[in-house]
């Protein structure tokens, strides 16, 4: 076997599948090694506004590239190979133009207005929903919005909040109030990052995927303006929310499996060779991609909503299942030495684990947007 048939066996379509989003990028992404966008993804955040490759799942009409579901599980792939923690903070901005994009497909002009304005200038979105705490009902949020005779004014904290740095706007999941304290039902709250009252704390410690800038965000009184406030009222409100988790799950199991990519990558070509482990693994990296790709595909035909649902989040069990495994496989292929000298191959396997702490976890699979998941599996334990 050649050197270039053991590099191109890991992901021998990688420059295709970044490049069919924005010419150019796969060469600019690999210009620097992997390390060093996980010290600071940073460049590769500006790389992506740049290039517009945010924009991939805003719909052509609203002025983005309008992917489709399949390509854009692809691009995430691809894109965690080369930049593990862009690819898992990106997610949080994917999944959430994606949902209001279907909004705006139904003609909705309040998600086409809000979507038309993120384009316009490749503007980069962190999203904070529910914390998922095993145990809790993923309804019940720590964020609100009192309305009042300007819009709304918005308070809460969202802990962890990736892109808490880099964020051009911040969408959050809140409970609406009435002027008088009432409750009014769900919203989710568009927020530009550099509203006064919104301030930024340190919060994430830990060396796995300390570029994804997952810090804390706190909001005290932001006012926002009412067009920026999207109410999740009947059935708008139902098929976002339920879009919202099915577009998360697809997103980031795929950057997930990204990140298993860059691992795979990251072994010694010479250990390589002749490795049923490091062979075992990326065969079973395949294989995971083609369930996710299998769900992609559903939303992309206009499955019912229900069936997008269970189907996304049962291919994400199958890669938080098997990841962790996977990660161990790689990290013993790559050897003691490469162990030895460097953090990097431990960080991204023990990374690897971290899916299972993405909402819905296990334990945690109530409220809005998850009332359609079947039995087996909402309570999958």
């Amino acid at each position: 076997m050649t050197t270039g048939l053991i590099e191109e066996s890991v992901l021998p379509d990688a420059r295709e599948r970044l490049d069919a989003v924005a010419e150019g990028l796969h060469a600019a992404l690999t210009a620097g090694p992997a390390e060093e966008h996980e010290r600071d993804a940073g460049p590769v955040f500006a790389l992506l506004k740049r290039t517009r490759a945010t924009t991939m799942l805003v719909p052509e009409d609203c002025g983005g590239k309008g992917i489709t579901a399949e390509a854009a599980v692809r691009f995430q792939v691809a894109l965690g190979r080369s930049a593990p923690s862009a690819a898992l903070a990106t997610t949080m901005h994917h999944y959430k133009i994606a949902a209001l994009g279907q909004v705006a497909a139904t003609g909705d002009e309040g998600a086409r207005t809000i979507l038309r304005g993120i384009a316009r200038d490749a503007r980069l979105v962190a999203s904070g929903g529910a914390e998922s705490t095993p145990g809790r009902d993923l309804g019940n949020l720590g964020s609100r919005a009192v309305r009042d005779a300007d819009g709304y004014r918005v308070s809460g904290l969202k802990r962890p909040c990736s892109l808490s740095s880099g964020m051009d706007v911040l969408s959050l999941m809140v409970e609406l109030r009435a002027e008088d304290g009432t409750p009014d039902g769900f919203a989710q709250a568009f927020v530009d990052a550099d509203a006064e009252g919104l301030e930024r704390e340190p919060f994430w410690q830990s060396p796995l995927f300390l570029a994804a800038e997952s810090h804390a965000v706190r909001l005290s009184d932001v006012r926002v303006p009412g067009e920026r406030v999207f109410p999740l009222r009947g059935e708008t409100g139902r098929r976002f929310a339920t879009d919202c988790y099915s577009w998360f799950q697809l997103l980031i199991s795929a950057s997930y499996l990204g990140v298993a990519h860059c691992l795979a990558e990251a072994t010694p070509e010479g250990r390589r060779l002749g490795s049923r482990r490091w062979t075992g693994a990326t065969a079973e990296l395949r294989a995971l991609e083609s369930v996710l790709l299998e769900a992609a595909r559903a939303t992309d035909a206009g499955a019912p909503a229900e069936q997008r649902l269970n189907l996304a989040v049962a291919a994400r069990d199958r890669v938080e299942d098997a990841i962790g495994g996977i990660g161990g496989l790689l990290l013993r292929a790559a050897g003691g030495a490469a162990f030895a000298r460097t953090s990097f191959h431990t960080l991204l396997a023990g990374g690897l684990n971290a899916l299972a702490f993405h909402p819905p976890q296990r334990g945690a699979r109530d409220g809005i947007g998850l009332e359609s998941l079947h039995p087996d599996v909402k309570d999958r334990d």
